[in-house]
């Protein structure tokens, strides 16, 4: 991401409704997974300003990882020294089969190697340990939004099955998601294509309140959703995959 985005992600990554919906759509899907209960090992690669790792740093342990020194600052302020520099797939730092969950939220886009960065993550689970990854969807849609946060892909979801299966992962779910927003979604994006004066960055800002307080919920209702029911079609795509 350009550097100043940094800035308007910590400032906005607890209240914005997408940001909000996102993390309650990974947390249902640990609950599913894994034996939330006990305290488990947790690793946030590309943990951003740390919003995503902030609720779970009390009951279990966890590790932020992000490649961008700016971030890592931003993320110290909630986490500490749980937060180091690293980046995929060659220099994460972390040993082998340390972790029973390994987040990769919207990260896989941002890296040009990602089939190694995928066998890279595998390597880090413990027997039994998974990996919930989110990726945006369909490179139709590729847009300056793209550009601006550095996205080298948007993903088919067959790609992304085949990341995982040719890194050796056996795939428990893959599901679209941000689905029930889609068509409004996708016409933002498609509209930033035609106006490429449109800056970007206002997806980041957080939208009126009534607007915000109306969206998180319908987005969130979306964890019921994925992976038990079909879902054709999504701004997103969303994986929980294990080591074989």
């Amino acid at each position: 991401m350009d550097g100043d985005l940094y800035d308007q992600l910590w400032r906005v990554e607890q209240t914005h409704w997408w940001f909000q919906a996102r993390r309650h759509i990974v947390y249902t899907l640990v609950d599913r997974y894994l034996d939330s209960g006990k305290r488990l090992r947790i690793c946030d690669i590309g943990c951003g300003t740390g919003g995503n790792l902030l609720p779970l740093a009390d009951r279990h342990d966890v590790v932020g990882v992000e490649s961008s020194s700016q971030g890592v600052e931003f993320a110290r302020r909630r986490l500490g020294d749980r937060v180091q520099l690293g980046q995929l797939p060659h220099e994460l730092g972390l040993p082998d089969e340390s972790f029973d969950l390994v987040l990769l939220l919207d990260v896989m886009e941002h890296v040009e190697d990602d089939a190694s960065s995928a066998a890279a993550v595998l390597r880090l689970l413990r027997p039994g340990g998974i990996v919930i990854a989110t990726v945006p969807a369909n490179p139709w849609l590729y847009s300056q939004y793209d550009v601006r946060l550095h996205h080298f892909r948007r993903y088919r979801k067959e790609q992304f099955r085949q990341l995982w299966l040719s890194a050796g992962a056996k795939l428990e779910l893959l599901s679209y998601y941000n689905s029930l927003l889609f068509l409004p979604a996708a016409s933002v994006r498609v509209a930033s294509k035609l106006l490429p004066s449109r800056d970007a960055t206002v997806d980041l800002e957080v939208p009126p309140w009534p607007l915000n307080a109306v969206l998180a919920p319908i987005m969130k209702c979306e964890a019921r959703m994925v992976g038990q029911v079909p879902l054709p079609w999504g701004l997103s795509l969303v994986s929980v995959v294990r080591r074989k």
